[in-house]
């Protein structure tokens, strides 16, 4: 059971030489839990990453159904309103900071995460979020497995609110350790072996595309270990073109029904017009027949490769068709990054058939 595997003693928290313990020093350690991500001194930054690009409803349909009720209930009663919020009702702990960290708060969390940046470090961050219930904080650390690795660690610290506060947090609880906590880190499990995991989205990278507005972008990192010599059109050759059959027909299907045309020109990438190309980037795009062009970025760094999508919406049509279709398209996006990551360095254009 993943519950008593992963739950760990109060010591595994309070044994390390965190900064939370000075910041938060007035706060109740309610769990201590070890993450299913392992690596190197310097991998904390890809869990950071991986747990900022988790959708909490993203998840199992009971889980979902959780956060919806919660969601419901905050709103009806005011819970989640911002006067009742950090600096509002209560100050936030970046007051708390000493000198040495206040420059380490500026780190931006996707609108699905209802957290804000305490600090961040190379082996621990911190997050807070306050409502009318209690001030709570997630800490992230990468902490010596004792073999030569390390390992993510999650703590959760709360501040109640009064009577009301303790109350909830003990009637949570046990939603929280039998279904929350388990799916969360199954979830995490899954992302951290894939081969590609989605980020937020880089800044300044909307930039690179030639859309007139991008109205929906998003970003994924892939790991080029496996393929060290590949160039950017490779990859997206890798990505797109070299799949079985039956994917790439399921793709031309789906692009084709979201309206998006085919290119005329002689070099393209399974129908993708070739906009700008380089040895370290090639931009893609679609032209659309229902006012919704989109275009594909393949960019390589130090990281890896980043693969992003960007879409412009000329009606709200087309922006309403973009969000029913968005989960699909993020989980067709990392099921193709990941096979291409993890596909034998000597994979043929025809691999897969």
């Amino acid at each position: 059971m993943v519950h008593s595997q992963a739950q760990l003693k109060r010591s595994a928290h309070f044994d390390q030489p965190w900064r939370i313990h000075a910041i938060a020093n007035d706060f109740r350690l309610e769990d201590v839990w070890e993450l299913p991500a392992r690596g190197g001194p310097d991998d904390f930054p890809r869990l950071l990453s991986l747990i900022e690009s988790m959708d909490p409803t993203d998840s199992s349909p009971v889980v979902r159904a959780l956060f919806a009720l919660r969601w419901r209930l905050g709103a009806w009663l005011g819970a989640d309103r911002p006067a009742v919020g950090l600096d509002a009702r209560v100050q936030s702990l970046r007051s708390r900071l000493p000198d040495d960290l206040l420059g380490a708060t500026d780190r931006p969390i996707p609108d699905s995460l209802p957290f804000r940046t305490v600090y961040v470090t190379d082996r621990e961050a911190a997050f807070e979020i306050a409502n009318t219930t209690m001030h709570g904080v997630m800490h992230l650390g990468w902490v010596p497995d004792g073999a030569g690795g390390y390992r993510g660690q999650m703590a959760v610290l709360v501040k109640p609110n009064g009577l009301l506060g303790r109350g909830y947090m003990a009637a949570i609880a046990p939603f929280r350790h039998v279904i929350v906590y388990p799916q969360m880190l199954g979830a995490i499990s899954r992302q951290w072996r894939r081969g590609a995991r989605q980020i937020v989205v880089p800044e300044g990278l909307r930039g690179l595309s030639s859309l007139p507005r991008v109205d929906y972008a998003d970003a994924f990192l892939v790991n080029t270990a496996a393929h060290p010599d590949r160039t950017a059109h490779d990859w997206a050759e890798a990505i797109l073109e070299r799949v079985s059959s039956t994917t790439r027909a399921e793709l031309l299907a789906g692009w084709a029904a979201l309206g998006l045309k085919s290119t005329d020109e002689a070099v393209s990438v399974l129908g993708w017009a070739i906009r700008r190309q380089t040895a370290e980037s090639v931009l893609l795009g679609r032209d659309s027949r229902i006012g919704m062009p989109g275009e594909l970025l393949f960019s390589l760094g130090t990281d890896g490769l980043v693969f992003a999508t960007f879409v412009h919406h000329h009606t709200p049509a087309t922006r309403a068709l973009w969000a029913a279709v968005q989960r699909t398209h993020v989980r067709t996006v990392l099921d193709l990054l990941d096979r291409a990551a993890r596909a034998p360095a000597t994979a043929t254009l025809n691999a897969g058939n």
